[in-house]
C-alpha cells in the first residue's frame, strides 16, 4: 500500500483537509493517473507548489515521507541526484522535513532539508526561482566551533556545539543575528550565531563517508578526541565493566579516546582495526599521535580531483577538519605520510604544504591557510598529479660523461628521464615507494634483467613493521633490477594509471608498459641510475 498525506493551510481552506490516497500496488497503472492529475489540480489551485517553489537535487540517497513528523510512514527512497520542487520553507516549524514533488513524477511527500541541495530546473522544467519575497535555503559552514542553540535570544538553550567547518542547511532568513539552521551529521536544528558561519557548497560524498564514518559517528557532542599510549600490558574489553577480551594491548600501542571518561576504562577506536573497544584507564597514558612513516619530497604539486576535500590535523578521519579544498586547487605536498586506510591498498596522505586556487580572471591565487592547525592533510587518493611538462633539471650530470646512458629518477616529480650524456632523450611517469615502502636514495646501476616474471609479495619485509605484503604479480614485464633487495623498474599493471606520478608500490619503479618497455630496449645491464629527491 503506498499513501500520500497532505495538509492543506487554513488561509487557503476554511478547515484542516487532509486529502489521503491510498492505492494498492497491483491496480497502481489502473488508478495512478486519475489520483496523480487530481492531486496536481488541488495543490496547484491552492498555490502550495509551483511558482512559489524552489528545485533542489538529493546529495545522498533520501527517504520519502508521508508526513512532517515521526508518525509520518515511509513511502521509499530517492536516489542520490534526483531532482524534486521543494515548497518554500517555514523556519517557525522547526519541523526537519519539507513538502515536496519529485521530478518528471506526480509524487509528493516530505523529505529531510539536509538530504537537499538547491539548484536550477532540471530540464523540461519550470519554477527554478522562487517567488518574489520567498526564502530560498542555502548551505553554509561553520567558520569556528560554533553552538547550535533551541532559540534567538541570549540565554537559549545549547542543544549542540558545532565542530569548525560543520556543514548547516539555512532554512530561514537572519533574524537577531542568528541563522536558523539544520546540521549536516546530526539532522538537529536550531540557531547558530550568523557571524560565525559563511557561505559553503553542500556536503559531499567525501563529506558523507567522514561524516558517516563509525569513529565520528560516536563521537559525542562538544568531546575532542585524543590520544592514549599503553604503558603496560592489558587487554582490549568488549564492555565499560566486566565484558570479554577483544584482544591483548601491548606496551606502546595507541588509540584515540572517543568519549569523556565516566568510569575505570576508556572508550576508544583503534585506528589499525577501525574497531571499537574500551582499555583500563589505569593501563594508558595520554600522548600525541604515533609518529607518521613519511616520504620526503621537494614540493609535490596536485591537482585536487574531487568536489572537494577535508584538510585533516592527522592523517585519520577522525580527527578535526582543518579545512577544506575544493575541485581543481592546487595542492603543494612537502611529504607523503602513512595514515588511515580509505580505499583497498592505500594509507598515503599528504602533508600539504600550499594551496592555490584559481580565480575568476585566470590568475592564481595563494590561499592562506591561517593557524588552524600546525599542520594538515589530504587523503592521496582525493588528488590526481600535476603533470610534468618538462623534465626537472637532475642534481648532477656527471653519470653523463662522454655521452653515456644513464637514468635519472627524481621522487618528488615522480619521473624517470633516460640521458645519453646531458641530453634527455626519453622521459615518463613512474609511481615509487610509498610511505613505510620507500624507494631508496642514491646512485646505482642496473644489476640484473628479467624479461617477465611473477613477483611475490612473501620475498618482501618491511623492518619497521615486521609487515609481509600478500599479492602474487603474474606477467610482470621489464623488469630491471637496481638493488640486492628487489628495488626494480618494471612495468605495473595492477595500479590505476591516475597513480603514476605519485608514490604507491613497495618500493620499485612502477610504469605504464609502453614506457618499461622503452627503458628496457635502451637500457643495458651497468647502466646508472641516479635517485633522489
Amino acid at each position: 500500500m503506498l499513501r500520500y498525506v497532505r495538509s492543506i493551510s487554513p488561509s487557503i481552506m476554511p478547515l484542516q483537509v487532509k486529502v489521503c490516497v491510498t492505492m494498492d500496488v497491483s491496480r497502481i497503472s489502473r488508478l495512478v493517473a486519475p489520483v496523480v492529475a487530481g492531486m496536481a489540480l488541488l495543490f496547484a489551485s491552492a498555490g502550495t507548489v509551483g511558482a512559489e517553489g524552489w528545485w533542489a537535487q538529493t546529495i545522498r540517497p533520501a527517504e520519502f515521507w508521508s508526513g512532517p513528523d515521526a508518525t509520518a510512514r515511509l513511502f521509499g527512497q530517492l536516489p542520490r541526484g534526483t531532482y524534486v520542487l521543494v515548497e518554500n520553507a517555514d523556519a517557525d516549524t522547526g519541523t526537519t522535513r519539507l513538502f515536496a514533488r519529485e521530478a518528471g513524477e506526480q509524487n509528493f511527500g516530505y523529505i529531510e532539508a539536509v538530504t537537499l541541495n538547491p539548484t536550477d530546473a532540471p530540464p523540461g522544467e519550470a519554477g527554478s526561482s522562487p517567488a518574489s519575497g520567498a526564502f530560498r535555503p542555502f548551505w553554509a559552514a561553520t567558520l569556528e566551533v560554533t553552538e547550535l542553540s533551541n532559540g534567538r535570544k541570549n540565554g537559549s538553550e545549547v542543544v549542540a556545539t558545532l565542530p569548525q567547518f560543520a556543514k548547516v542547511l539555512v532554512l530561514g532568513e537572519p533574524g537577531d543575528g542568528t541563522y536558523y539552521v539544520q546540521d549536516a551529521r546530526t539532522a538537529r536544528v536550531g540557531n547558530v550565531d550568523g557571524s560565525k558561519v559563511g557561505p559553503s557548497f553542500a556536503p559531499t560524498p567525501e563529506d558523507e563517508v567522514i561524516w558517516s564514518s563509525p569513529a565520528f559517528a560516536n563521537i559525542p557532542d562538544g568531546h575532542r578526541p585524543w590520544w592514549v599510549e599503553a604503558t603496560r600490558a592489558s587487554n582490549l574489553w568488549s564492555a565499560a565493566t566486566g565484558g570479554a577480551s577483544f584482544g591483548p594491548v601491548k606496551v606502546g600501542d595507541r588509540f584515540i579516546v572517543m568519549e569523556p571518561q565516566s568510569g575505570t576504562r576508556l572508550t576508544i577506536f583503534n585506528p589499525v582495526t577501525r574497531n571499537f573497544a574500551y582499555v583500563d584507564l589505569d593501563a594508558v597514558k595520554k600522548a600525541g599521535a604515533p609518529k607518521a612513516v613519511t616520504v620526503e619530497v621537494g614540493g609535490w604539486v596536485g591537482i585536487v580531483a574531487g568536489e572537494r576535500a577535508n584538510l585533516r590535523q592527522e592523517p585519520h578521519t577522525v580527527m578535526a577538519a582543518a579545512g577544506q579544498v575544493i575541485r581543481g586547487d592546487e595542492v603543494t605536498v612537502s611529504s607523503w605520510v602513512e595514515g588511515e586506510e580509505l580505499e583497498g591498498d592505500n594509507r598515503t596522505w599528504a602533508r600539504v604544504m600550499g594551496v592555490r586556487r584559481k580565480a575568476s580572471d585566470g590568475t592564481w591565487v595563494d590561499l592562506p591557510l591561517g593557524d588552524i592547525s600546525p599542520e594538515r592533510f589530504v587523503y592521496s587518493g582525493l588528488l590526481v598529479p600535476k603533470a610534468v611538462t618538462e623534465a626537472p633539471v637532475p642534481p648532477t650530470m656527471s653519470l653523463g660523461q662522454n655521452g653515456a646512458k644513464w637514468i635519472d629518477v627524481n621522487i618528488t616529480q615522480q619521473v624517470v628521464v633516460a640521458y645519453e650524456g646531458v641530453t634527455r632523450v626519453y622521459m615518463a611517469a613512474v609511481t615509487s615507494g610509498r610511505p613505510g615502502w620507500s624507494t631508496p636514495l642514491g646512485v646505482f646501476k642496473v644489476l640484473r634483467r628479467v624479461e617477465n616474471e611473477t613477483m611475490l609479495g612473501s620475498t618482501l619485509l618491511r623492518l619497521d613493521s615486521g609487515e609481509v605484503p600478500d599479492y602474487k604479480l603474474e606477467n610482470v614485464k621489464w623488469t630491471q633490477y637496481f638493488t640486492n633487495g628487489g628495488a626494480a623498474l618494471h612495468t605495473n599493471y595492477w595500479r590505476s594509471p591516475v597513480l603514476f606520478g605519485m608514490p604507491s608500490s613497495h618500493g620499485c619503479l612502477g610504469m605504464i608498459e609502453r614506457h618499461a618497455k622503452w627503458l628496457w630496449d635502451w637500457a643495458n645491464i651497468g647502466t646508472p641510475i641516479n635517485i633522489h629527491i
